[in-house]
Parts: structure tokens; sequence; C-alpha cells
């Protein structure tokens, strides 16, 4: 179940989902496939440890009333886990990189994606403060596919027209293949949700359902007042305030964090 980061606060989808298609490389797929799945999926779901979002910040908001029992590392992976493990949920997207073999020897089609949200609000909830880290880093933007949750029916399309026009979304996978999607999902309220795969199999139509290792994945709009931000290629946090938020550069000592 959903932590809240204050006491009753649900997390939610809103707005625009996107996805993108990246290169096949530092991918972990699973060797035990599920015999009843016509394909097998792995999970990567801390974007710091994939180079397609080298030029993106990470946020995450962290619960009103956090209490900590160690301090935040400088890493940025080991950050995200870090928050993630004290409750805290992705601040404005939620960056997911799905790794997906076909398993079926009949082969199969990947015709769409979508989220299944479990509890949404249309208005973010208050947290606490947020910590960031990440920033440009020179890594290429890949094509991106996006899905509006706002349609009646959403579903996946490319963001970036090819020929004057947006392709369809759709992938064939024979067994053994692999398939590489970058999913950002973004809200401006709060968001707690899983992934929906739409699958053509030997001509039958079947979804297979994606969490976050076991749990929902968790978003939410909500704008810190002030946290601390481990800029690239630094090697200490600082504090920030505003929104947009501003940070300065005097370093702070995780041992004079305010967490609430």
């Amino acid at each position: 179940m959903l932590q809240s980061l204050s006491r009753g606060w649900w997390f939610v989808v809103a707005g625009t989902v996107t996805a993108v298609i990246g290169g096949v490389v530092g991918f972990f797929v699973p060797k035990a496939l599920d015999p009843q799945r016509p394909i097998a999926v792995n999970v990567v779901s801390n974007p710091a440890t994939v180079a397609a979002w080298g030029n993106d910040t990470f946020s995450v908001v962290l619960p009103a009333d956090a209490r900590p029992a160690t301090p935040p590392p400088l890493t940025c992976g080991s950050i995200l886990d870090w928050a993630h493990g004290n409750g805290g949920v992705d601040q404005e997207a939620t960056r997911v990189r799905l790794v997906v073999q076909g398993a079926s020897d009949k082969g199969v089609l990947i015709d769409g994606m979508r989220a299944r949200p479990i509890r949404r609000t249309a208005t973010p909830d208050p947290g606490g403060i947020s910590l960031a880290c990440g920033g440009p880093q020179g890594v290429a933007t890949p094509r991106r596919i996006a899905m509006d949750l706002d349609r009646a029916e959403p579903s996946a399309e490319y963001a970036t027209k090819v020929d004057g026009r947006l392709p369809l979304f759709g992938f064939t996978l024979q067994k053994g293949e692999t398939e590489v999607f970058e999913l950002t999902a973004t809200t401006k309220g709060t968001v707690e949700w899983v992934i929906v795969l739409d699958l053509v199999v030997d001509g039958k139509a079947q979804s297979v359902e994606v969490t976050n290792h076991g749990q929902s994945f968790r978003t939410t709009g909500f704008v810190s007042p002030r946290g601390y931000r481990v800029m690239a290629g630094a090697d200490h946090w600082v504090g920030c305030a505003g929104t947009p938020p501003t940070c300065g550069g005097k370093p702070v000592s995780p041992a004079d964090f305010r967490y609430s």
C-alpha cells in the first residue's frame, strides 16, 4: 500500500505521460520466464542509473513527518534509493525503464502502453522537503512517446512526427527478442499507479500489468517550499527555496537538514 507523505496523503497521475525507446545497453532480462506470460519484463526504477536521463534533474518529496535514521548519501543513484526507502515520492515525474523480452513461440505484438491509476487527486497534497540531484551532463535526449491521461482512453503515441505524421504505437517481439522503453510519467496532482501493456498473442488480445517490483509507482506534483540538492558533478549538498527553487552555493551538512 501507498506510504503517505503526510497522514492521509494520496498520490497520483494526471496530465501527460511520455515514454522513450532507448538503446539496449547494460540492461538485464530475467532468466526465469513465467510460462503463463507471453513476455518477460525487467523494471529499472532508479532513473539515475539510466544514461538516457543524464540531462534530467531528479527530485523526491519526503513525508512531512520524515525522521530518517541515517543521513542521505551524495551519489545521485544512492540518494534516490535512500529517499524512496524513507517514504519519498517522485516529484513531478516518475521515470521507469522497461526491458521487455518476447517469451511466446507465436510472437507478441505490444499494441499499447497505458497507466492504470489506483488512487488520484486533482491537486497535490502537501508533503515535506524535497531532495534533488542530477542535471545537464551532455547526454542526448532520446525520441519520446507521449500518453495523455486526461483523455477518455489514454494511449501511447510518438511525441515527434516522422515524415510529417505521428507513427502508430506498436512493436512485435519474437521469442527472445527485446525492446527497451524509457517511460516518463508526469502529473500536476498526485497519483499511485501501475503500467499496463496491451498485447496481441496468436490473434488474441491480453494485458500484462507491470508494477514497481511488486509495489505501485507514486508521483506527485507537490512543490516543496524548500529542500536540498546535490548539483551535477558536486560532492556536497546545498539548500534550495522558492518556486521555482533557487539553490545557494554554501555547502550544507546532512546533519543540519530540517525535515519539517
